[in-house]
């Protein structure tokens, strides 16, 4: 139900997004009276303008894929076409769909939802302006949850109208004749394929020496031979430094390894970072602890008032929409005082990249091993050697645990393929759990899946994989 009055509350939460629903539904599970305020559409930044949109246009390129595939196992058909305003429509069906299911939970729960822009006044007071009205209610507990916004560095020329953030990107009315992405982690990777797919001819720009910098080296070759392949142009090692103008072009001015090199595009997307938002939140006023623009919090979520607690990206700038909604149901039992101070173990937040082929990684990886304080062990196994890869035409990939040497257990793992971001799961609950190579490895896997390729890694290192010739 939606508020416009005053009113007290146990708990208000500011920011309907990831962090910020799931927190109120939560709240209102363990009977506290639960306000929430969203000044735009429940959901937030992943639902309505990042995750769902993104991955609803990555469906619609998986299509063509499976089309080409299916024509290579065989089946043939007419080459299918792209309409491009009913792509458009499937993703706006799919983010109005979950909004819709966002509203039920909030009037099912008996949450009451301000709408407008949140301002804490007092550690206990809330203030609300939209565009009819300003209003004011106070609650026991606050949870601040406003997300984060796209962050674009200062390059000359960059606010030019044909430069756009990935909020903007998911919403293009036409597909662009040829397009230059800055930034090649998760979403400039992701929306790089997206419109190639589409017809783009697109440029993607990394700062650094490889895409997707954070993950493992091995997975960023294989997917820059993948996109490579599919037309993309991927220049790594080059910092964008001047954009100029000229009419419905770009000239993208970079320095790569000291030589200069000119990218031309039609359209820029400038996918390199977000950044917390704050703005008019009221939080330096109110004297809550803020480090480079990001809320700070203790272990339990609680910020410098003892009071207010924050979630999701608010806290880091950049973040993960499952963090976020996880963080928001351990600061609502922090504070309702129903968890006994709970803390989340940040090694066991996995990440999913949705790329073709998908790259998810949780815990520490092998590049990182050699700063961990500890010796690891590596057991790795390629998809190339699984039965329903074959059988599904999608070979390229693997499965990579890390593990303690002395005991097994297992502390991070990639996987790179095929339902990657499916095969996360397991993992994640063997580094939350602290589960080892061999409870991993006697745990029956179904044949024939793509999940074999877990446990096959986990007996690799055992050294012991069935299904590896011996090294």
């Amino acid at each position: 139900m939606e508020k416009t009055g005053n009113g007290k509350f146990d708990i208000g939460i500011i920011g309907g997004g990831p962090a910020g629903y799931v927190a109120a539904v939560r709240a209102a599970q363990l009977g506290a009276r639960t306000a929430l305020v969203e000044a735009r559409e429940l959901g937030g930044t992943c639902l309505n303008r990042g995750c769902i949109p993104s991955k609803a246009l990555l469906r619609c390129i998986e299509a063509l894929e499976l089309a080409d595939g299916a024509r290579r196992m065989g089946i043939k058909f007419a080459a299918p076409e792209i309409d491009f305003d009913g792509v458009r429509r499937h993703a706006t069906r799919a983010v109005k769909t979950l909004v819709s299911g966002v509203e039920l939970l909030m009037e099912g729960n008996g949450i009451t939802v301000f709408r407008g822009h949140g301002e804490l006044l007092e550690p206990t007071r809330v203030q609300v302006a939209s565009d009819e009205q300003t209003t004011e209610f106070e609650a026991d507990k606050i949870i601040v949850c406003t997300g984060s916004v796209p962050f674009v560095p200062p390059i000359p020329g960059v606010d030019s109208s044909n430069v756009i953030d990935s909020d903007q990107a998911v919403a293009l009315e036409q597909v662009p004749k040829s397009l230059a992405v800055i930034g090649a982690g998760a979403v400039g990777c992701e929306l790089a394929q997206v419109y190639a797919g589409f017809g783009s001819k697109v440029t993607l720009i990394e700062m650094l020496e490889r895409i997707v910098p954070t993950e493992d080296p091995q997975a960023s070759d294989l997917l820059e031979n993948t996109m490579s392949k599919q037309g993309i142009r991927v220049l790594a090692g080059a910092r964008a430094t001047k954009l100029e103008n000229s009419g419905d072009r770009n000239r993208l001015i970079l320095d790569r390894g000291g030589e200069e090199e000119v990218v031309e595009a039609d359209l820029v997307l400038m996918a390199t970072s977000r950044k917390a938002y704050t703005e008019g939140l009221g939080v330096e006023e109110l004297g809550i602890a803020l480090e480079r623009g990001c809320i700070v919090v203790n272990d339990r979520l609680q910020t410098s008032i003892e009071n207010i607690y924050a979630a999701g990206d608010v806290r880091r700038g950049v973040g993960l929409a499952h963090l976020a909604s996880h963080e928001g149901i351990v600061a609502v039992e922090n504070a309702l005082g129903t968890s006994g101070g709970k803390a989340i173990n940040y090694d066991a937040v996995p990440a999913v990249i949705y790329t073709h082929p998908e790259v998810a990684s949780v815990g520490l990886q092998e590049h990182e091993t050699k700063n961990c304080g500890f010796d690891c062990r590596v057991g790795e196994f390629p998809f190339s050697a699984l039965g329903r890869a074959a059988a599904s035409g999608e070979r390229q990939g693997f499965v990579k645990l890390i593990s303690e040497a002395s005991s097994g257990r297992i502390v991070g793992g990639t996987v790179v393929g095929l339902s990657a971001s499916e095969l996360i799961a397991e993992i994640t609950l063997a580094v939350r759990m602290g589960l080892t190579l061999d409870d991993v490895a006697e745990t029956i896997h179904t044949h024939p899946t793509m999940s074999e390729g877990v446990g096959e890694a986990a007996l690799a290192g055992l050294g012991r994989a069935i299904h590896l010739p011996p090294s």
